[in-house]
């Protein structure tokens, strides 16, 4: 669908720590995906494939207790160098973002706090799920 290639490419302009995105169907197969140029993978593309089989199965899981908790918004998995995103889109579909640490890179010392601007990753998200 075009909106998801729209998604993908206003997040990639949004914010340049962002290396890769990529949405994927419920199986975990990558459907649509942007790279950054000037980045090279940390993660082999297929260990990509088999996080996000495994992040599928999760918000599966997951689904079980919106009746309790609501609608489960996103998941950041933070690591030393980069942080993974996965967030949930309507019609069985789940959103990848995987962000540079910055702090990390520029002083070589661990960021345990510093967070995605996820206020805006949501909003861009929101955005285009609000478009036909």
């Amino acid at each position: 669908m075009e909106k998801y290639e729209k998604l993908l490419n206003m997040l990639m302009d949004f914010n340049n720590d962002i290396r890769f995105a990529a949405i994927c169907d419920q199986n975990g197969e990558i459907l649509w995906n942007a790279k950054r140029n000037n980045v090279k993978n940390m993660v082999p593309l297929g260990d990509t494939k088999k996080t996000l089989q495994r992040a599928v199965n999760a918000w599966n899981e997951r689904s079980k207790i919106e009746g309790l908790v609501g609608k489960g918004l996103y998941v950041i998995a933070a690591y030393e160098k980069i942080k993974r995103i996965t967030i949930p889109l309507g019609g069985k579909h789940i959103l990848f973002v995987s962000i540079d640490n910055p702090k990390l890179k520029a002083s070589n010392k661990k960021s345990y706090g510093q967070l995605v601007e996820m206020g805006k990753i949501m909003s861009i998200v929101d955005f285009v799920n609000s478009t036909n």
